[in-house]
């Protein structure tokens, strides 16, 4: 989005909390995209111990004070700064920013408190900003129980030029190390929530086609094998690869699953997942399950539908699919959908609906 708001024309500053780095990350934000940026980044400090203990009581606790300690220092140097504008996703910087800022502040939300007391609160301090921005029609929806701040819902969005792979399926396979024959692909975090316990259970009925897991941290992936028991010979967990190993993968796959469970509310209502409008731009066949948050971008054009939390019902969409010679012309739909919801026009569309610059 910094890289959207400078191609609209913007000044833009990126404030970060300076965490604790593990030994092999990148040195720079360029370096882990591969790409030069046009904005600056400013790193305040915080209290970071979170990658010190695995204990869930204690990741809890060191999650809230760096939280807050960034918070604070957030709103230290912004009172001291020269800007026109400030857009955060922090909640407890909206709470708190919201008096000192009013309409020179706009707050975007991917989810909302899971305390309707919380929600009122924060809702309440939304109206002194000038605009809220969320990004799917459920996540409005909810909101508008709390508060009655002006609210624009803008989905999250791709650069298609990283997603366009002009290279064969079978080159990319054996760069990647991939297998050949029928290959689908999921690309994400390995969390309950996203469907990918069900996907792991749809491989057992489709030992024919190759399920290939990418992303995933390794407490992801432990809890997943956990979860499903022996894991089927057919499922090749990749886990976190370099951003610009992902399109690779997409493209070298048949078909690209988006299994999200319905049976919580962040993913039935609230998300906008980064990898749909991935799956969308690199021009692959899409299996998604059919709930309301994944429907206010796909349709029947451009996807294909399963029940959700089905892994019956998943394997036979994807082997649907695998068989359908009108697959591409789906995918090729898709594509083309995916051009309105690119990062520059998701930006002009903020800034429009806030009226910068008016």
């Amino acid at each position: 989005m910094c890289d959207a708001f400078t191609e609209n024309g913007h000044e833009v500053e990126l404030v970060i909390p300076d965490r604790v780095q593990p030994d092999d990350a990148p040195d720079s934000v360029e370096e882990y995209f591969d790409s030069p940026i046009n904005f600056e980044i400013t790193r305040l400090p915080c209290i970071d111990f979170l990658g010190s203990s695995s204990r869930q009581p204690l990741l809890r606790f060191a999650f809230y004070l760096q939280s807050i300690t960034f918070t604070l220092a957030a709103l230290a140097y912004t009172l001291r700064s020269d800007w026109d504008w400030l857009y955060s996703r922090g909640l407890l910087f909206a709470v708190l920013g919201a008096p000192l800022f009013g309409d020179s502040l706009a707050v975007e939300l991917h989810r909302r408190p899971s305390r309707d007391r919380v929600a009122a609160l924060l809702g309440r301090a939304l109206e002194h900003t000038c605009g809220v921005v969320v990004i799917s029609e459920g996540l409005r929806d909810e909101w508008r129980s709390f508060t009655n701040a002006p609210m624009l819902v803008a989905p999250d969005g791709v650069r298609l030029d990283r997603f366009t792979i002009k290279r064969s399926k079978s080159s990319l396979r054996t760069e990647l190390s991939l297998p050949e024959g029928e290959l689908v692909c999921y690309a994400g975090s390995l969390k309950q929530w996203k469907g990918v316990d069900t996907l792991v259970e749809a491989a057992k009925d489709i030992p024919e086609v190759t399920v290939c897991l990418v992303g995933g941290t390794a407490a992801q992936q432990d809890r997943l094998e956990t979860a499903v028991g022996t894991m089927p010979s057919n499922v090749e967990m990749v886990g976190h690869v370099h951003p610009d190993q992902v399109p690779k993968y997409l493209a070298a796959s048949d078909a690209l699953v988006l299994p999200n469970t319905a049976e919580r509310a962040i993913s039935r209502r609230y998300t906008s997942p980064l990898k749909l409008f991935e799956y969308m731009a690199v021009g692959r066949p899409i299996i998604a399950t059919d709930i309301p948050s994944l429907k206010e971008v796909l349709n029947d054009s451009s996807a294909y539908f399963a029940p959700p939390d089905s892994s019956s019902s998943l394997a036979r969409s994807i082997r649907q699919v695998l068989d359908d010679p009108d697959a591409s012309k789906v995918a090729r739909h898709a594509r083309e959908d995916v051009k309105q919801y690119t990062w520059k026009h998701r930006a002009e569309s903020i800034v429009d609906f806030l009226q910068i610059g008016v």
